[in-house]
């Protein structure tokens, strides 16, 4: 250790009880990491993309959605004509 590290060690003690508490901060950390990649987590990706790609082009989406809808009716009424 340096003499740098060592009188910054010195400022900062550490007790056994704080590292117990950061163990276990840390253990509750990855076990919540585990637990969120579960049966769903690429459904649940995958609907978070899509998401993210059509939320901000809500109305051009709607609009695009429309379109093609009246345009297959309209096929579909002239097949019928």
């Amino acid at each position: 250790m340096t003499l740098h590290h060592a009188e910054a060690a010195s400022h900062f003690p550490m007790s056994s009880e704080h590292v117990a508490s950061d163990f276990m901060a840390l253990a509750s950390h990855m076990t919540a990491c585990q637990r969120s990649r579960g049966h769903f987590f690429t459904l649940r990706t995958a609907m978070q993309t899509l998401h993210a790609v059509t939320a901000p082009r809500l109305v051009t989406t709607g609009a695009v959605l429309a379109a093609c809808s009246l345009a297959l009716l309209g096929l579909g009424l002239l097949t019928l004509a």
